[in-house]
């Protein structure tokens, strides 16, 4: 159940913002900062509320009649302190363009029917859309009229972003247009849906000097500044802006990395010797390397770029613009005519026939034929590697390190964002891969640190249930060596190895091995050839599979209806379930069960289904006949009419008892519409008696999904006779 806000819960937010601030930032201000945190907290409560409910809205204007809170008895009292404060002030005619803005559709009426606003009557129509009022408005109104004074008192302008922004930035380290700020963050935590560290002690800064943290600061209004621009010259005052930065740390060079290569995109097309000015002040930039090199080279400067290619190779800032150094250099310089990533694709010898209704979800068809052969089959991609990591070294990532979470929010280790793990733990590191002595250690202290840490959040790998199982499977079937040997390069290079893992690791006879699935038109990409490339240096195994689709005309197809209490949302269950099974157009199988579902049933769906409570009252619940439910689904297709209602509810049901549900489906609304177009209705009633379908006892699961069922196989007779 969701928890309750307190009263005047951002006043106690404000409380822990200011403690922080006054307590571990106050070399982090500059004086005109450090006396507006003293001149709040000298504030009466109702106007600290009042200022505070201000800055927590988005707009540049917050209307007064919006301020009416429990908390605020006398609203105009706290404004007008908070004006004597000189904490908040009306918007002024010069900014009557965005009062008016503000204004609701009634509220625009009015003002154009007040004479005394314009010089002369304005024509127009009450039923016109708000964007057309508003226009009128601006173009006619009378900026002098003595009455626009009025107005404008109205509204107070919301001026976070001159000081109180700068403080939640010291908070969060990061600026997020206003929906992420401070405020609402601790509101997310309060009502229990913001992943938060319980096991923070004490908040502590995350910068060491003003400098530094007015850089970081600088930089993200930059980056809040480039999702506002709009037109060429703001992203060029922009680019100017950023380009007088100078950065003091790594993390800081980053942002600034990033944002001159996002401005490069923009200008490339307009003005490239300028777009590639931006380039070359992008410090340690793999990505800004290989953009340059692109672009130099279309320029017809072959020299430049094959000695500069020549130099990566020989001192590379990452595998990744390694690989795209050597390849470049391959394919232009010595006439190869495929990349690597592109050749690899092609080689690769594992290829597999899978069934095109799994062109949706092409791992889920390769899993699923995996299992057919009898072999264990995860899906890993990042999370398995990942998991691996967190848990191995949890203490040294988490505990016992030198870059401890500045707060509650910090999920993210900081020594992985700062990249130094490996060169400021060494010692820690290697003691503790020395201990590893034998597979079952590693097992262990995942399992010591899973029990553990049981869903504190780690910013790194997602927590469920099951999730010691894949990490057994890979310690025990891997051998100890190359295990050791890619959690000590996850140390050193973890901003390479934190992703582009192999989607499946499959248990067959021959051993574990690991593979990176792609279907017909699929592309291999860089970063997934940098971990393929050093999962293989560690020892394991790692194969490129190749799907090509073909058409199963003997997949079985399991037609679902389901009866429930009332609608997805909401605590809805389901009262009664019903399988039919066709293969070849043949019904194979059917299954029908009541279920209990431990909730009142309303009387209209009672009216509509005639189940009614007491006969669910002996019937199994869900979990009791989810196994079967399973087993029967199996290696089928999921079909039902307006699959995405059935399918929902059924996936709700598993994941209530922690259980994943992941199918093929096929909507039998959907073909209907293809297969028989222009008809009045595909309800599944009206399709019953336009096409004359046994349906005696609609809204029954069995009736229903025999007639699904029938509905089906009519849609594929009709199917083979348009493609014939």
């Amino acid at each position: 159940m969701q928890k309750q806000l307190p009263l005047k819960y951002y006043l106690n937010h404000f409380f822990e913002l200011a403690e922080f601030i006054q307590a571990q930032c106050k070399t982090l201000l500059t004086p005109e900062q450090q006396q507006f945190i003293v001149k709040l907290t000298q504030l009466d409560e109702q106007s600290l509320c009042t200022l505070l409910r201000i800055y927590s809205r988005k707009p540049r204007l917050v209307a007064l009649s919006s301020l009416n809170y429990e908390e605020i008895p006398n609203l105009h009292g706290a404004i007008f302190k908070l004006k004597q404060f000189a904490l908040v002030a009306h918007p002024t005619v010069d900014d009557l363009d965005l009062v008016l803005a503000h204004l609701t559709k009634p509220e625009l009426v009015a003002l154009l029917a007040d004479d005394a606003l314009f010089k002369t009557p304005v024509t127009f129509k009450k039923s016109a859309s708000k964007g057309v009022l508003l226009a009128l408005c601006k173009q006619h109104i009378d900026r002098e009229a003595n009455t626009l004074e009025q107005l404008c008192g109205e509204f107070v302008v919301n001026s976070r972003a001159e000081y109180y922004e700068y403080f939640e930035f010291l908070y969060s380290g990061r600026l997020s247009a206003g929906d992420i700020n401070h405020q609402n963050r601790f509101v997310m935590r309060d009502l229990g849906i913001a992943k938060v560290r319980n096991d923070v002690g004490e908040t502590r800064s995350r910068f060491n000097t003003l400098e530094e943290a007015q850089t970081h600061y600088q930089l993200n209004q930059c980056r809040m500044q480039f999702k506002a621009c709009e037109m060429p010259e703001q992203y060029r005052h922009l680019a100017n802006e950023l380009l007088q930065i100078n950065c003091t740390d790594d993390l800081a060079h980053s942002i600034k990395n990033k944002l001159l290569i996002r401005l490069f995109k923009q200008f490339k097309e307009v003005d490239l010797a300028y777009a590639c000015t931006l380039l070359d002040n992008c410090t340690g930039s793999s990505e800004a390397q290989e953009l340059a090199i692109r672009v130099r080279y279309k320029q017809g400067d072959t020299e430049w770029v094959q000695q500069t290619l020549e130099a990566i190779i020989n001192d590379p800032i990452d595998d990744g613009i390694l690989y795209f150094a050597e390849d470049f250099l391959q394919r232009k310089y010595n006439k190869q005519q495929r990349s690597r990533l592109t050749q690899m694709l092609s080689d690769t010898e594992c290829q597999l026939e899978i069934d095109d209704i799994y062109r949706g979800d092409v791992e889920q068809g390769v899993c699923e034929y995996y299992q057919q052969q009898g072999y264990t089959v995860f899906f890993t991609e990042n999370n398995l590697w990942l998991s691996l990591f967190a848990l191995t070294f949890w203490q040294e990532l988490f505990v016992d390190t030198p870059y401890p979470p500045c707060n509650e929010f910090d999920i993210y280790p900081h020594v992985l964002l700062a990249d130094c793990f490996y060169a400021s733990q060494q010692a820690d590191i290697e003691q503790k891969l020395a201990t590893f002595t034998h597979n079952d250690c590693i097992y262990k202290q995942v399992c010591k640190s899973a029990a553990q840490f049981y869903d504190t959040p780690t910013g790194l790998f997602q927590w469920h249930s099951d999730i010691l199982e894949p990490l057994k499977v890979l310690i025990q079937h891997s051998e100890l060596e190359s295990l050791k040997a890619h959690l000590l390069q996850m140390t050193k290079t973890f901003k390479q190895l934190k992703d582009g893992y192999p989607d499946l690791m499959v248990l067959k006879d021959t051993g574990l091995c690991f593979e990176e699935v792609k279907a017909p038109g699929d592309k291999l990409r860089r970063n997934q050839l940098v971990s393929i490339d050093i999962l293989k240096q560690h020892g394991f195994t790692v194969n490129i599979v190749a799907v090509n689709w073909f058409n199963d005309p003997n997949r079985i197809y399991s037609v679902v209806d389901i009866e429930t209490t009332g609608g997805v949302q909401g605590n809805n269950k389901i009262t009664e379930i019903a399988v039919v099974q066709l293969q070849a157009g043949e019904v194979i199988k059917q299954w029908a069960s009541l279920i209990n579902p431990e909730r009142s049933i309303p009387p209209f769906i009672t009216k509509l289904t005639g189940i009614n409570a007491a006969m669910v009252r002996d019937a199994p619940c869900f979990a009791d006949i989810a196994d079967t439910l399973r087993g029967l689904l199996k290696g089928s297709v999921f079909v039902a009419h307006n699959v995405n209602f059935d399918y929902s509810f059924i996936r709700k049901e598993y994941a209530a008892i922690a259980q994943t549900f992941k199918m093929p489906k096929l909507c039998t609304v959907v073909e209907s519409r293809k297969a028989f177009p222009k008809l009045p209705s595909y309800s599944l009633g009206n399709l019953a008696a336009h096409f004359e379908l046994n349906l005696t006892n609609h809204h029954r699961a069995l009736a229903d999904a025999t007639a699904t069922a029938q509905l089906l196989k009519l849609i594929q007779q009709t199917q083979s006779k348009k493609a014939s």
